[in-house]
């Protein structure tokens, strides 16, 4: 059972941590509006070599192929980070004199925030592909997998709340 600051630590944690998610997915809505609406624009400035001297379906093969793995790397770099309490101890011990945040929090605030980036790299790999003469629709393709990416990864209060319990001194019988 949590008392009542871990609770209001809970609280302010997951309110901080929805914030970073939505601004993350804004900024994938910005990635969609700047292809919509300057896309072409921003094309003709750059000026790629087209046709057979750029390897567009290559790259994006390649993309898919970094998109994957970078999913699969989110994934098990969340569940490191959450599970390894070595390297919660070291990562609180270095942040402890800028936070007043407990180590739960700050552990759970990193899986979070490095998968969602991850997640986000992906949207701007389809971004790159875009600018360098691919069509929209794989443009969109790369913005959906990273949307997908992170929603998956979106911040859980069950999550955090677990790490919190878990983070309680064992009472001594």
């Amino acid at each position: 059972m949590l008392n009542e600051t871990e609770k209001e630590a809970v609280e302010k944690g997951m309110k901080t941590l929805w914030v970073i998610w939505a601004a993350m997915m804004l900024s994938l809505l910005i990635y969609f509006y700047i292809v919509y609406a300057f896309g072409e624009e921003i094309r003709k400035e750059i000026m790629l070599p087209t046709g057979d001297d750029l390897p567009l379906g290559l790259l994006r093969n390649i993309f898919y192929g970094v998109s994957v793995i970078v999913l699969f790397l989110g994934h098990f770099i969340r569940k490191w980070t959450i599970k390894n309490t070595r390297f919660s101890a070291q990562l609180y011990k270095d942040k402890k004199e800028f936070s007043n945040q407990p180590s739960y929090m700050i552990k759970y605030s990193v899986a979070i925030v490095a998968s969602l980036a991850m997640s986000e790299s992906i949207a701007i790999f389809g971004l790159v592909l875009f600018l360098i003469g691919a069509d929209y629709q794989t443009f969109y393709i790369f913005l959906a997998i990273s949307a997908l990416g992170m929603f998956y990864f979106r911040p859980r209060r069950a999550e955090l709340e677990e790490l919190a319990r878990a983070d309680q001194p064992k009472p001594a019988f």
